[in-house]
C-alpha cells in the first residue's frame, strides 16, 4: 500500500490541509486547494475512484467541487466514483454545486456517476475496487469518522481524522498496520488531540507508526521514536509488517511492526 500525504497542516499552519492518496485509487478528505496540490505532486485526480470525508468543515470538504471537475468536466466515467461519509453528503454536494456553479449538478452528476455511501453514529463497512473500508465513529465538533482501510494482502491503515481521544481512535490503533492522526496541537483541545495524547498511545502501541498529521506550526517532534512528523508530499510504503518513508534520509529510521 502506498501512502502520500498530500497535506499535513491544521488550518492556520503553512502546511496544506491534512489530506492523503492510497496507491494513486483513495482520497481521504477533500480540502481547500488539494486538488492543486495533487498536481504540484505529480498525482492525477482522474485516477480516484473512492474518495472517503472524515466530516463536513470547509478544511476537509471544499475541494470536493473540484474532485468532480477534474472527474468528469472533460471526460465521463466508466465506473462509479464511491464516496464515503457520514449521513447528508450526497446532500451537501448538491449544495456545494448550487453555489459554486448553479444548474451545473444534473450534467456533472451523469458524467461522474457517483455512488453516496453515507454512515450515521454506529459506523459501517463498504467494499470495492479491491479494499475494504471500516467507517468508525470519531468525536468531533461536528458528526465525523475515521476509517479502517484494508486492501486485499491484508495492509491496514487507520486515519482518525478531527477528533479528541476516544474508542474509535483505540480500535483504529489496536487493527492498524499504521496509524495518521490529528496531532493539531500540544494539548487536547477544541475537538482535536494534542501530541500529549499521541505520545499516550505511542507508549501504549510502541510497535505502530504513528503519522501525526493536521498539525499547527510548532508542533513538530517527540522522542518517542514510532511518532513521524511528515510533511506535505511525503509518501511512504505500508505492508503489514514495515512502513519505509520515501524520503532517503528516513530510511534508516523506518519503523518495523
Amino acid at each position: 500500500m502506498q501512502l502520500h500525504l498530500i497535506g499535513t497542516g491544521s488550518i492556520l499552519s503553512k502546511q496544506m490541509s491534512a489530506s492523503a492518496l492510497i496507491d494513486d485509487t483513495i482520497l481521504i478528505d477533500a480540502p481547500n486547494g488539494a486538488m492543486k496540490a495533487m498536481h504540484r505532486h505529480g498525482l492525477d485526480p482522474t485516477g480516484i475512484d473512492i474518495c472517503l470525508i472524515t466530516h463536513y468543515h470547509a478544511d476537509h470538504f471544499f475541494d470536493i467541487v473540484f474532485l468532480f471537475l477534474e472527474q468528469g468536466l472533460l471526460r465521463k466515467r466508466d465506473s462509479e466514483l464511491v464516496l464515503i461519509g457520514p449521513t447528508g453528503f450526497a446532500q451537501r454536494v448538491e449544495q456545494l454545486f448550487e453555489l459554486a456553479y448553479p444548474g451545473s449538478w444534473p450534467h456533472m452528476k451523469e458524467s461522474t456517476r457517483p455512488r453516496f455511501v453515507e454512515f450515521g453514529e454506529e459506523g459501517g463497512d463498504w467494499s470495492g475496487y479491491g479494499y475494504t473500508i471500516r467507517a468508525l465513529h470519531t468525536q468531533h465538533t461536528v458528526p465525523s469518522q475515521g476509517y479502517l482501510i484494508t486492501d486485499e494482502d491484508g495492509t491496514r491503515l487507520g486515519y482518525t481524522g478531527d477528533t479528541v481521544h476516544c474508542p474509535a481512535v483505540d480500535e483504529l490503533a489496536g487493527h492498524s498496520s499504521a496509524l495518521v492522526l490529528d496531532t493539531s496541537f500540544h494539548q487536547s483541545k477544541a475537538g482535536h488531540m494534542g501530541l500529549e495524547d499521541v505520545e499516550a498511545l505511542a507508549d501504549r502501541h510502541p510497535d505502530l507508526p504513528l503519522l501525526a498529521t493536521h498539525r499547527d506550526d510548532d508542533v513538530t517532534s517527540s522522542t518517542r521514536p514510532n511518532i513521524h512528523f511528515p510533511a506535505d508530499g511525503d509518501t511512504f510504503q505500508l505492508t503489514a509488517t514495515n512502513l519505509i518513508p520515501s524520503r532517503q534520509e528516513e530510511l534508516d529510521t523506518a519503523t518495523t511492526v
